[in-house]
């Protein structure tokens, strides 16, 4: 009898463990979007590396419990998991080196990661990345310790997040619609019927917070997602103290694209 108690305890405690284990198995959110990262500040990682590492960082995502399933860019997020869905996107904003027992090469990235259904910002990340010597001449090999790196610091700023207390984003991130204040002129007409009548743009500009100007009537704030009516737009996109970044684009019913402006600064 003696013998049973302690067996009889580790049982109970084995059965009350089980469902917190579940719980912990589960992953945080629903779906992330992985958007390609783009160089800013003079950076020039090569599109192998871009593409290699948006594909890293999907995977790690996955291995690290974040989300159920991972997607590339332009993928369509249905609207009933949208809320607790994430959109990720960056840019590689630096490299320098720090002189220890070796030379190590550090990779800085910057991260913004939105709630997918109104493009609400969730956090903004910035991580330093050390990357082996051994590591800095292979793009796949460099790609993939960044991408890992740079998932596991993602993990540590969600911890304890719940998409559903995040404030909904402004009007000016969030999708701008025919009933959104100063909305273009385009969009006061009645929408066309059906959602494959528009074409989804999302504008972004390095730094953000720059103005967004379809054909002459402002649309709001970088970064947010713009529906288009199809045809040609003029886009001008401007902030303070830098050159006005303009563009004519033709855009077609249904698609998604990104617009993203490098804003040079003006010269005094």
């Amino acid at each position: 009898m003696k013998c049973l108690a302690p067996c009889l305890l580790t049982l109970c405690l084995l059965l009350a463990a089980a469902p917190l284990a579940a719980k912990d198995s589960q992953p945080q959110f629903n779906i992330v979007v992985v958007k390609h990262f783009t160089n800013a500040n003079g950076m020039n990682q090569s599109q192998e590396f871009i593409s290699y590492f948006a594909d890293t960082l999907s995977s790690q995502l996955l291995k690290l419990k974040i989300a159920q399933q991972a997607l590339g860019e332009g993928a369509k997020v249905a609207d009933s998991v949208a809320d607790n869905s994430l959109l990720i996107e960056g840019k590689f904003i630096g490299r320098d080196k720090e002189v220890y027992m070796v030379t190590v090469g550090k990779l800085n990235v910057e991260i913004d990661i939105y709630r997918i259904s109104d493009h609400a910002l969730v956090k903004t990340v910035t991580v330093k990345t050390l990357i082996p010597p051994s590591l800095s001449k292979n793009d796949q090999d460099m790609a993939a310790e960044t991408a890992s790196q740079v998932a596991h610091q993602i993990q540590q700023a969600l911890k304890g997040i719940d998409l559903s207390s995040i404030p909904p984003a402004p009007p000016s991130a969030a999708d701008t619609t025919p009933a959104a204040a100063a909305a273009p002129a385009p969009y006061s007409n009645a929408a066309p019927n059906g959602p494959e009548a528009v074409a989804l743009v999302q504008f972004s500009s390095d730094p953000s917070g720059a103005e967004i100007v379809i054909d002459g009537n402002y649309a709001g704030n970088t970064p947010s997602l713009i529906k288009l009516r199809p045809g040609n737009h003029s886009i001008r996109i401007t902030k303070k103290g830098y050159t006005p970044w303009e563009r004519s684009i033709d855009a077609d019913a249904g698609e998604s694209r990104t617009i993203a402006a490098e804003l040079d600064s003006a010269k005094p």
